[in-house]
């Protein structure tokens, strides 16, 4: 999997699920998310209407069953992932290997994942830490949750890691089983 130029226009989501990666010293996060969409709905990224869920998911305003869709920013990098038919969530994390690691694991993750953060190596630890941390992310906000609640409600959810710079992690989850996954950039 890896990110290919973007094409003019995506094809449609269904039973798919597609990801844009976006540099913000060429699109800034806050402008990724429109003009993704703008080119899956034929509209102006500027007369697209958001409205965000009770743990604030984005969906659209109006007609929101015609995409799913999510935003993560980190360090230079934006992720926006797009479905149709069913809920997507994406994280990218830029890795902060000074944090205490361990620690945070035991707080936020599950005590196997936190268990899996301290047995690894101090050269791996970092790597270890962000791809578990991207993955839980990306489920959480799949599902529309805030990171406080447990346990998580159904459906299932399928988790995948995603290619990514150098000194980040990212992951992307969808309802149900897994999805072929396509990536593009956005520039």
């Amino acid at each position: 999997m890896e990110y290919l130029p973007a094409p003019s226009r995506p094809p449609s989501p269904a039973a798919e699920v597609h990801v844009w990666r976006a540099a913000a010293e060429t699109v800034p996060a806050d402008q990724a998310l429109r003009r993704v969409l703008a080119l899956y709905l034929g509209e102006a990224p500027e007369a697209i209407e958001l409205a965000r869920g009770e743990h604030g998911k984005p969906g659209l305003a109006a007609q929101p069953e015609r995409l799913a869709f999510n935003l993560s920013h980190s360090g230079e990098l934006a992720l926006v992932a797009v479905s149709q038919g069913r809920e997507v969530g994406v994280d990218v994390e830029r890795e902060k290997p000074e944090r205490d690691l361990v620690a945070l694991a035991e707080r936020a993750l599950a005590p196997e994942e936190a268990a899996t953060v301290s047995a690894a190596g101090k050269d791996e630890r970092t790597g270890v830490f962000y791809e578990l941390w991207a993955r839980h992310e990306a489920r959480l906000k799949c599902l529309g949750v805030g990171l406080g609640r447990v346990p998580w409600p159904s459906p299932p959810v399928t988790v995948m890691n995603l290619p990514i710079d150098p000194g980040y992690a990212a992951a992307v989850a969808v309802t149900g089983d897994a999805a072929p996954v396509f990536c593009w950039t956005l520039d």
